[in-house]
């Protein structure tokens, strides 16, 4: 039988081990384990080693009509002038978020993430795979994460996966408050600015809306949950209905959170002990094989289950011989 999941902390500067009872705050938003180092986008993957690299922080929503659709701010920032340049890579939950984003290279000349030139405000919808970002020259991003189905909500409009667009063709204005927020130094400043003009979108949420979040916020919880049926029968509906549900406001499949879910927890696993028995690993977390196991996490995260581990082993060397310079 699987055991509790876990919460296994998208751009991909992104939240250990912890039970998945502890997944989702009181009220009801998909949230990363703290020990997990994480900038709201998901969780990174071999976290201690890209932790040093990076300078994040979090903060939380203050105006309340923006509490049902988005769930906090968080800040990154990172110099590497004349360094090596190195990758940080997260695993991403079903969440959209909204980014203002500022970089250049060491030549001077702005960055460009996922074909968009900075500085700029980017809606980065929910990535269906891990999500990567190079760490080269400097950069600065403050971020919104929405709760899972928040932006569509939001907007009254369902919004396609993988994708990283200008935030202005979804959320009017951002453009314009792009360099306000830019000016400032002061990460809480900031919040306020992007607060004061984002509450003027955000209509009272829709019962259908709730739903959605409460179904992802319960199948995070709950490690039982491994069938679309069983997140049919909690919310009345016929599978095809909930599937219509999620790829109304979530953007992907229930399927796809389902199998995120596990393969999460499986990555926290191989991080915290890169010596794990992958047999244990796969029984433990509900596959019914270690074939399926491998297969399933190499589809989603582009590498083995043993080389995730060999490569965990390698992060914690690493961090070690950085930590030590």
């Amino acid at each position: 039988m699987p055991g509790r999941r876990c919460s296994v902390g998208q751009p991909a500067y992104a939240d250990g081990v912890t039970s998945r009872s502890s997944a989702t705050d009181t009220t009801g938003a998909v949230r990363s384990d703290p020990r997990r180092p994480g900038d709201g986008f998901g969780e990174l993957v071999h976290p201690h080693s890209t932790d040093l690299l990076l300078q994040r922080d979090r903060l939380p929503i203050t105006v309340p009509s923006l509490m049902p659709y988005t769930e906090w701010f968080w800040s990154v920032r990172w110099v590497r002038h004349g360094q090596p340049l190195r990758t940080s890579e997260v695993i991403p939950n079903p969440v959209c978020h909204l980014t203002f984003e500022d970089g250049r290279r060491t030549g001077g000349e702005p960055l460009v993430r996922h074909g968009v030139r900075m500085p700029a405000a980017v809606v980065t919808t929910v990535w269906t795979r891990r999500f990567r970002v190079q760490l080269a020259g400097e950069g600065r991003t403050f971020g919104l994460r929405f709760r899972p189905g928040g932006l569509s909500a939001m907007i009254g409009a369902a919004v396609a996966a993988d994708q990283s667009l200008g935030a202005d063709d979804l959320l009017p204005g951002a453009a314009a408050v792009l360099p306000r927020v830019l000016a400032e130094q002061d990460d809480t400043t900031r919040r306020d600015i992007v607060q004061q003009w984002l509450a003027q979108l955000a209509p009272e949420p829709s019962v259908d809306y709730l739903l959605a979040t409460d179904l992802v916020a319960w199948s995070f919880r709950d490690s039982a949950v491994v069938r679309v049926e069983q997140v049919a029968a909690r919310a009345g509906l016929s599978v095809r209905g909930v599937q219509r549900l999620f790829r109304q406001y979530v953007g992907v499949p229930p399927k796809w959170v389902l199998m995120r879910c596990r393969l999460q927890d499986a990555a926290a696993a191989l991080d915290t002990d890169p010596e794990a028995d992958l047999a244990e690993v796969a029984t433990r977390l509900g596959w019914y094989d270690q074939s399926h196991f491998v297969r399933d996490f190499r589809r989603f995260l582009g590498v083995t289950p043993g080389r995730y581990a060999r490569d965990a082993h390698v992060s914690a060397q690493q961090r070690a011989l950085e930590a030590s310079l």
